[in-house]
């Protein structure tokens, strides 16, 4: 096994290409060889848990040092359960609510999380965050067999109807008071979700926010680039840029 994870996460980059029939069952995590996931084989995220037993580097460290301290992580765009899973097998009482608004993510997302037993943990809500409560057209983006292509759209081509809720919502009632962590990763909606959560964020009552702005895709929702950052500043967070497309909020002290 290659150490450090960041030089193994490049040479596996350059590797993976040349092995198309690999193995995406039962897959160990890096940082908790405990947990273990069933993955697709053709997406090119889950190739990295695979080869590599992590996805998003970065990121993955910022959640297993903050899950030691334990607490609640809201997982929007959950996708198959890694950044859920993880969070919660780090600490005993951890717990996550998985958003994920795939239908074909769904099934494979309960799976991993009945599979390492953490049903009782890990709550999956087969629903979208948005800005407000309603329905909006989700595009199944079967293209490449990619799972995490999906996202909403204003075409309803190779498109489903999802229900959307905010999370402020969902917060008053389920008696949500504090949200540890907060992370968003929904191909370019993830300004309407923290739009979604403002109540919440004007009372201080998320700790830390990890998102994503995919700049394509939030030009197809007419969301600008500086919207998010505006917004932020507003409700008293801090925003810090940890790549050009990744980010980390936390509250104004």
């Amino acid at each position: 096994m290659i150490y450090p994870l960041s030089l193994r996460e490049k040479i596996s980059w350059r590797l993976q290409k040349l092995f198309r029939d690999i193995n995406g069952d039962n897959i160990p995590l890096e940082f908790d060889k405990n947990i273990r996931l069933d993955l697709s084989k053709h997406d090119i995220g889950h190739k990295s848990i695979i080869f590599n037993g992590f996805y998003e580097l970065g990121l993955s460290r910022n959640m297993v040092q903050l899950a030691r301290k334990g607490g609640l992580l809201v997982d929007v765009g959950a996708n198959y359960g890694y950044f859920s899973c993880l969070w919660v097998s780090q600490r005993p009482g951890n717990e996550a609510i998985a958003f994920e608004a795939s239908p074909k993510n769904i099934q494979p997302l309960k799976n991993n999380v009945h599979k390492n037993n953490l049903d009782d943990r890990i709550t999956v809500m087969p629903i979208a965050l948005g800005q407000e409560p309603g329905t909006l057209m989700f595009n199944l983006a079967t293209e490449n067999q990619q799972t995490g292509w999906g996202g909403f759209t204003v075409n309803s081509s190779n498109a489903v109807e999802v229900v959307v809720d905010t999370l402020d919502n969902y917060a008053t009632r389920n008696n949500i008071h504090t949200i540890d962590v907060l992370k968003i990763d929904v191909e370019g909606a993830d300004t309407w979700v923290l739009y979604g959560a403002r109540k919440l964020l004007e009372k201080k009552r998320i700790d830390h926010i990890f998102f994503e702005q995919n700049i394509p895709r939030m030009n197809l929702l007419n969301i600008k680039e500086h919207e998010v950052k505006v917004f932020l500043k507003d409700v008293g967070y801090v925003l810090e840029e940890d790549t050009p497309s990744d980010f980390h909020a936390y509250p104004r002290k």
